[in-house]
C-alpha cells in the first residue's frame, strides 16, 4: 500500500520511488520495528468484500531540546486507492488516527502533504491548516 502511496505521490509532484525491492524491504523492516513500540500505529482499511482498501499511519512525538515540550500526533501515512476514493475510507482513516491520538494525550497533529496533492480538501475538512511552507530549490548548474 505505501508503495502506491509514494507511486501516487510522485503524480503530484513529489519523488520518485525507490525501483529497488531491496529497498522496500528495509522499508517494511523499518516498519515492523517501529510497531514492536507503544508510539507508532497503522491502520489497514479494506473494503466490503475484502479487498485492501487504504492505509494510514501515524507517530506520537514529543518535541523538546531547545523547544518546550509538545505532544504531537504525526501523521505520516495516510492514502486511498484511487479507484475507492471519495467513499468515505479516508475521513475513517483519519478520525481514527486522531482519536488515537486524543487518548494518547497528543496536544497537536500534523502532517505534510504536496501543495498539489488533491487529498489536501480532506485535510481541510478535519481542520488542518498550514502553518509551515518547506522551500525547495535544484543544485544543478544552470539553475
Amino acid at each position: 500500500m505505501i508503495r502506491h502511496m509514494v507511486g501516487d505521490m510522485a503524480s503530484h509532484g513529489g519523488n520518485a520511488p525507490a525501483a529497488d525491492d531491496s529497498a522496500w524491504e528495509k522499508m517494511a523492516a523499518a516498519i515492523a520495528d517501529e510497531l514492536k513500540g507503544n508510539n507508532t500505529k497503522y491502520v489497514i482499511a479494506e473494503s466490503a468484500d475484502g479487498v485492501l482498501a487504504g492505509v494510514a499511519g501515524a507517530q506520537l512525538i514529543t518535541l523538546g531540546g531547545a523547544f518546550a515540550p509538545k505532544k504531537t500526533l504525526h501523521i505520516s501515512v495516510m492514502y486511498v486507492l484511487p479507484q475507492l476514493r471519495r467513499g468515505g475510507i479516508g475521513g475513517r482513516l483519519m478520525a481514527t488516527m486522531l482519536d488515537w491520538g486524543r487518548a494518547a494525550g497528543n496536544e497537536l497533529c500534523d502532517l505534510n502533504v504536496l501543495s498539489e496533492n488533491p487529498a489536501k480538501s480532506l485535510y481541510e475538512k478535519f481542520g488542518f491548516s498550514v502553518s509551515q511552507v518547506k522551500m525547495v530549490r535544484s543544485l544543478k548548474r544552470g539553475d
